[in-house]
């Protein structure tokens, strides 16, 4: 496979986007795994690209807080959303 510069950017990138969101979210098959890891062994931008998306994730992971919703605020919502869903009528 031949090497792409930073500059020339990636032919594949389209699909090296998609693919790499599903493999930072876990939903990728073996064949696209196998498919991006022999990329980015060859694609500077897209291993760049790759870098930047694991790191941003790997910072709203650590950072952001799991906080458990008050029920009547969860009831709440349930509510709005059932009128707003309901037929007119």
């Amino acid at each position: 496979m031949e090497q792409s510069s930073a500059k020339e950017g990636c032919k594949e990138s389209v699909k090296c986007i998609e693919i790499l969101h599903l493999l930072l979210d876990n939903e990728a098959s073996p064949t696209q795994e196998d498919y991006l890891r022999s990329h980015l062994d060859s694609c500077l931008p897209c291993l760049k690209n790759y870098k930047v998306e694991a790191e941003i994730r790997n910072i709203l992971r650590t950072k952001l807080e799991k906080r458990e919703v008050p029920a009547d605020l969860l009831n709440a919502i349930k509510s709005k959303i059932s009128v707003s869903l309901a037929p007119e009528g």
